[in-house]
This record gives C-alpha cells, structure tokens and sequence, in this order.
C-alpha cells in the first residue's frame, strides 16, 4: 500500500493537488491512501462554496482523506462549521504532514 501526503500551502496549487491526487487513486488502483493537508490561503478552498468543493467531495467519497489546518481557518475567519461536508479540521498543518511522514507517507507538494 502507498501511502501520500499532498501539502497545498497556497490557493493557487489547490486545483492541481485534486488532480494529483486523482491520478494517485487511478494510477493506483485502490492501492494507495492519499491525505490532503490544506494550510495558508489554501483553505479558502475548503469551503462549500468554493470552486473546488464538489472535486473535493468526489474524492472524499473516494477515501482521501482532506485536512485544513486550524490555525489557517482562524486567520481566514473560517471554522470548523464552515467546511465542505468530509473536511476535517486539524491543530496545525505543517504539524500533521511532518506526523504523516513519521509514519511513512511519501511528501508531494504539487
């Protein structure tokens, strides 16, 4: 099983990160786990009304597993009410991709 940790720190990289992530799950087929970790201006894109949110629903429903970062939402008036349904809400970012990595995800940053 692969496992992946795709950090998007800013808004701009948020399209390309679904993709990746989508191609991780095709490439894979079913043989990987994919945790997307939003932190900075990304996590404008964590809410319902974003454009991305449908993307990110297909791939919850998927298995990925997405993450903003709380202190992220805070600074961008966002909270935890304010996610896409599936989009859990994590202390701090950075924090939970160094964890992922300590128990063996692979770091893409697209």
């Amino acid at each position: 099983m692969h496992r992946v940790v795709v950090h998007v720190p800013d808004g701009e990289r948020v399209g390309r990160a679904l993709k990746n992530a989508r191609n991780l799950l095709d490439d894979f087929a079913g043989d990987v786990e994919v945790v997307l970790v939003l932190n900075g201006s990304a996590v404008d894109a964590v809410v319902p009304a974003s454009a991305h949110a449908d993307f990110m629903r297909e791939l919850i429903t998927r298995g990925v597993r997405i993450v903003a970062c709380a202190r992220a939402l805070r600074n961008h008036r966002l909270d935890s009410g304010d996610l896409t349904e599936g989009v859990e809400s994590v202390p701090g970012g950075v924090t939970e991709v160094v964890r992922l990595q300590g128990e063996g995800y692979a770091y893409l940053r697209p």
